[in-house]
């Protein structure tokens, strides 16, 4: 790291990557909301792939409904990281439900990922 590296200004991927590295999953749920920007929401979504407990992966999945292809798409992928066994039945009967093919696929592969992982409190 030079002198000057602490002046550089984040990007987004990597604000939310450091809310994640410390745990701070309030303030990713509240970036995921609807009222930010997409590229904010997808941005959180793809943080939340790295906190390993059961308040993230709610909030992975209360986006899974989403009008957005984008959003689910992000949802989809960090629950492939991060969804565990209670919430396997949930995924499948999202992935019957899902119109998009591509986020279809991702969200049975996640369930079936999930179901050897226990939720972390």
């Amino acid at each position: 790291m030079g002198l000057f590296d602490i002046f550089k200004k984040k990007t987004l991927d990597e604000k939310m990557e450091d809310y994640a590295n410390k745990g701070l999953i309030g303030k990713l749920t509240k970036a995921i909301d609807q009222s930010n920007s997409k590229e904010t929401r997808i941005a959180a979504l793809n943080a939340l792939r790295l906190i390993k407990h059961r308040l993230s992966v709610e909030a992975l999945v209360s986006v899974l409904r989403d009008d957005d292809a984008d959003i689910r798409r992000a949802s989809a992928k960090s629950l492939l990281m991060n969804g565990t066994k209670d919430i396997t039945e949930l995924l499948l009967s999202y992935s019957d439900k899902e119109p998009d093919p591509e986020i279809k696929a991702l969200l049975k592969e996640a369930a079936i990922s999930s179901k050897d992982r226990t939720p972390r409190i």
